[in-house]
């Protein structure tokens, strides 16, 4: 998986968010846009249902919702048991080892050996070209979160893309002082 990952170093899709509870209710459906660029930046924003940011600067995540004006930021490292995300830009093996990967076809099962991760199972699709198709997590409680990609690009993309500056008013909860590197 790595290696096919490792094949495409910019990445640009929107997405649709299909999110279902543990019995397979439908409980919400989302939309938004994806980056990624190699090694290490993440970029994520949600439009629908709620506006929300997930940034990676290659050191810091950092989550925004505007909606309630907070900011929270982790260092990348310590976020990779909850938001595997993350794995999709990792080039550093210990990230990759805090999972077990199968593979079935395109599809790549990873299933983190922490036992207090909030995540159950992270399914990633990419083809043999190193282009990802699709991903879904399962977490913990049983919900799941199915993300359709489309209008795929592998063009380059701006390292600005992958900066964050807390807004002006926002509550900034910063988690990388507690959890020191």
């Amino acid at each position: 998986m790595q290696q096919r990952l490792a094949q495409v170093n910019y990445f640009s899709a929107d997405f649709n968010q299909n999110v279902s509870s543990a019995n397979g209710k439908n409980v919400q459906t989302g939309s938004g846009k994806l980056q990624i660029k190699r090694p290490n930046l993440f970029r994520m924003d949600n439009k629908a249902p709620q506006e929300t940011q997930i940034i990676s600067d290659g050191k810091t995540l950092w989550f925004y919702d505007p909606f309630v004006e907070q900011v929270t930021a982790n260092w990348v490292e310590n976020a990779v048991n909850n938001t595997p995300f993350v794995l999709l830009t990792s080039n550093d093996s210990a990230n990759w080892n805090q999972y077990t990967v199968v593979q079935n076809g395109d599809t790549f099962v990873l299933k983190p050996k922490a036992k207090n991760s909030n995540i159950k199972q992270f399914d990633i699709r990419i083809d043999n070209q190193g282009v990802l198709k699709g991903f879904s997590t399962i977490e913990k409680d049983g919900q799941t979160n199915l993300y359709i990609l489309r209008n795929i690009t592998n063009q380059p993309l701006a390292d600005s893309l992958f900066k964050f500056t807390v807004p002006k008013g926002a509550e900034f909860d910063d988690q990388r002082n507690k959890n020191k590197k």
